[in-house]
């Protein structure tokens, strides 16, 4: 069993980090963990640019997942856990090691939209949410679970937590064919981890 995290970029810079993310991977450590990292102000800086210069939607689109990178890298530093491109990676690895996994995005999203029949839309309705719910459908992953900056939205669709930026406007998409989707306020003092959107299918 695959269960897919999401750490939202805007965490990098919560203080105990380490320690927390550490709480939430261990409730899973008999499954295979892969890590989706958020854009935070990296991309926000590419958003900065995109209205600046005019540049198109598609160069935002992905000039906003290569900057994903550069915060999978500094998580690589922080964890030392390995990153991935593609599932037979994954697999091998986790053959030999079962610590989690980092997703590298943009060789990742490249390489399974150049088979698939539904790519993604190159927009800013697309971010690291709706990437790491893509992800967990061509996995296939049992759970996405979302860490997030803000509480959990209790009794909220996935179209109404968009309309209110609390994930990507595109994620409400992705969700219908998500088996289940958990969500982790890691800024709260205690870190729970809570069914938000189940048997989405």
């Amino acid at each position: 069993m695959t269960v897919v995290f999401k750490l939202g970029g805007s965490l990098l810079t919560l203080p105990g980090l380490v320690e927390k993310l550490r709480t939430v991977l261990d409730q899973f450590s008999d499954k295979n963990r892969l890590l989706v990292i958020g854009g935070g102000a990296s991309a926000d800086v590419v958003r900065d640019w995109s209205q600046i210069h005019q540049l198109s939607d598609e160069i935002a689109h992905w000039l906003a997942i290569a900057s994903t990178d550069l915060n999978r890298q500094f998580i690589e530093t922080l964890f030392s856990y390995r990153s991935v491109s593609d599932r037979e990676e994954a697999t091998r690895l986790w053959s030999i090691d079962s610590s989690p996994l980092l997703l590298d995005c943009s060789r990742f999203v490249k390489n399974e939209e150049a088979k698939s029949r539904e790519p993604l839309p190159h927009d800013w309705n697309v971010t690291s949410d709706s990437i790491s719910g893509w992800a967990a459908l061509r996995w296939p992953a049992d759970e996405l679970v979302l860490l997030k900056s803000v509480p959990t939205p209790v009794n909220m669709t996935a179209q109404a937590a968009g309309e209110k930026s609390l994930v990507d406007p595109y994620f409400s998409h992705i969700s219908k064919d998500l088996r289940k989707i958990s969500w982790c306020n890691l800024r709260a003092a205690q870190i729970v981890i809570e069914p938000w959107l189940l048997n989405c299918r």
